[in-house]
């Protein structure tokens, strides 16, 4: 007789689960319609959904008894109803449905297209009221008229107020904040270098930016802008820096170059910015700025020239000083067909502003002499000296040629390779402007050379005498500026490893054998010659020798100049006007400075709804 086990239905389930046995899943049948349920299906399967409220009911309950239950116990009004009833209103459940992911789509295009607007405002460094004020009904018009009333209606819905805009920027701040820390995190190691000035608010503000390696090459980016709420001492400066880097997860440790300019806070020898980093930062070394190094060598002249340089000045604030003047002026160049219209003030701050005053000055120097004397300015004698107009021409020419090499060290993406090779080339100039005059020659001063014409011999040789003197003092002033580094020579392998002489290298063992073994490589010598330094260093030589490689980018990283805080704080003064003077920069500042491209479809996503209007 055999014996029958029953188990309760409970522990028959767990006990097919638990041997890996699946139970079968209830499908919908068109028949449940006609307990007014239809169904939606996910990874879990079909769950039945009422048709009537669209309540969305678990998937055991896809049996027709707990579907009429419901029907029942919720909607007793409809469980007579026909099945045509219940048919309309999935009709009427499925159009709703299809309005709703449509306006989400259209909603989600307004939003890409908000977000889009603002990165360009902030790029163009315009007021965030432009969009409301003047982008979205320019656009609605152009769209009306070329495409018609509905397309243009359609743009009303894009979020463009000021309040969003600012958002939007913000958003895009801190995305791209989060890519370059990512970036920065990502690199062996990283340089800064930083400034520090005053806003139209007076506001003490302090920028920041950062050269690291990425994607096969050196990469320059904006990495913040800190407000200094009170003094702006070196410990103030210091401080915001070293609480920002904290608060991205940034080390010291692998900071390998400050770059700024020579001011107290910044390179005092106890306790200067630059003092307090180097204590903190053990691979780091300091670089003063190669623009303002250059600027203060140029600045002290000799007695007669500086004499000269001021009667200039005072000439240009005798015309330029009313509005009547400059008027007078600017009609007497016109009648005289001048290529310019208006003389320069002078900027003793800016690097260019002694040069290109005086090249305008001289230029102008016909009409300046013919204004003067119609005025009956006493400044009028002046040009009636023949010397004068010669120094004058002189420091114009010399200005020229200071400028020329200022302006070849501005830019981006210079090593300190490139800047050093630039201020010999010019201190060998000098050298041989020197040689020039001993040999009676002034071509290489073109304006002065045309003045000197003018002059007995007497006061030529004073003027060759003047000129000489002043290249002596010139050249004494860049070489205490720029002195002679041992390091330049030797990390010259670094600058060309393939006709280095290796008796003058100085590597550990492990290093100069991979020097040996890079010198003699060919294919990367072919490949030298078509890429910058930074990408042979930081892609082609990385992979094959990493500790070479290791060594020669710690050494190009370094920023050479502080000329991207410079064109920085210029932008600053586009953004904070008299009109925003409260406006908060940062933010601003990191989208407008940055070349990292926000991820627009990141942060969209991160909006659970796209808001239409605020």
């Amino acid at each position: 007789m055999v014996t029958t086990i029953r188990l309760p239905v409970t522990l028959l389930f767990q006990f097919v689960m638990m041997f890996g046995g699946k139970m079968a899943k209830r499908k919908y049948n068109p028949e449940y319609l006609k307990y007014g349920f239809s169904f939606i299906e996910d990874k879990h399967g079909q769950k039945p959904q009422c048709v009537i409220c669209n309540e969305v009911l678990a998937h055991e309950s896809m049996k027709p008894s707990k579907l009429m239950r419901h029907l029942q116990t919720k909607h007793p009004a409809c469980k007579d109803k026909p099945v045509e009833f219940f048919q309309r209103r999935l009709h009427e459940l499925k159009v709703s449905q299809k309005c709703l992911t449509a306006s989400c789509s259209k909603q989600e295009h307004a939003l890409r297209a908000s977000y889009h607007v603002a990165h360009c405002i902030a790029k163009a460094k315009k007021p965030h009221t432009i969009a409301e004020e003047l982008i979205l009904p320019a656009a609605m018009d152009m769209v009306r008229e070329v495409l018609d009333q509905s397309a243009s209606d359609k743009l009303k819905t894009i979020p463009l107020s000021n309040d969003t805009i600012a958002r939007r920027i913000e958003d895009m701040s801190g995305n791209i904040k989060q890519q370059t820390t990512a970036r920065v995190q990502a690199s062996p190691y990283y340089a800064l270098q930083m400034d520090e000035s005053t806003d139209i608010a007076h506001h003490a503000i302090l920028l920041v930016y950062v050269r690291h390696v990425w994607d096969g090459d050196l990469q320059e980016q904006f990495l913040c802008s800190r407000e200094l709420p009170t003094t702006t001492k070196a410990e103030d400066i210091f401080n915001s820096v070293d609480l920002y880097l904290s608060s991205v997860g940034l080390s010291w440790e692998y900071c390998v170059g400050i770059t700024t300019d020579g001011a107290a806070s910044m390179t005092g020898k106890h306790s200067g910015v630059v003092k307090q980093i180097l204590m903190r930062a053990p691979n780091a070394t300091w670089n003063h700025c190669f623009l303002h190094r250059e600027a203060l060598a140029a600045k002290n002249m000799v007695p007669v020239l500086d004499e000269a340089l001021q009667n200039v000045i005072k000439v240009v604030n005798h015309i330029k000083r009313s509005a009547k003047n400059s008027r007078c002026f600017s009609n007497l160049c016109k009648d005289l067909g001048s290529e310019h219209m208006q003389v320069l003030y002078h900027s003793e701050v800016r690097w260019l502003s002694r040069g290109k005053v005086l090249s305008r000055f001289y230029e102008l120097k016909t009409e300046i002499a013919t204004f003067l004397s119609e005025n009956n300015s006493s400044y009028a004698e002046l040009f009636d000296n023949d010397t004068w107009l010669a120094l004058v021409a002189y420091l114009a020419d010399i200005f020229e040629h200071l400028n020329t090499l200022n302006v070849s060290m501005q830019g981006k993406g210079h090593n300190i390779f490139e800047q050093s090779d630039k201020i010999v080339a010019f201190k060998k100039k000098i050298t041989l402007w020197v040689n020039h005059l001993s040999k009676d020659r002034l071509d290489m001063f073109p304006n002065a050379c045309q003045e000197a014409q003018q002059l007995d011999t007497t006061a030529k040789n004073d003027l060759k005498k003047t000129i000489k003197v002043h290249l002596n003092k010139l050249q004494a002033r860049f070489d205490d500026y720029f002195p002679e580094r041992h390091g330049d020579n030797v990390n010259a392998w670094i600058r060309d490893p393939f006709s280095i002489n290796m008796e003058s290298v100085m590597l550990p063992s492990n290093e100069e054998h991979q020097l040996v073994e890079l010198s003699c490589d060919q294919t990367l010598k072919k490949r030298f010659g078509d890429v910058s330094l930074s990408h042979f260093w930081c892609s082609d030589v990385m992979a094959e020798y990493p500790s070479l490689a290791t060594l020669a980018v710690k050494t190009i990283l370094p920023f050479s100049t502080t000329y991207l805080c410079e064109s920085g704080f210029s932008t600053l003064v586009q953004l904070k006007s008299k009109q925003r003077n409260r406006l908060n920069t940062e933010h601003d500042l990191r989208v407008t400075l940055s070349t990292v491209t926000p991820d627009f479809e990141t942060l969209i996503k991160s909006k659970a709804h796209a808001q239409l209007s605020h």
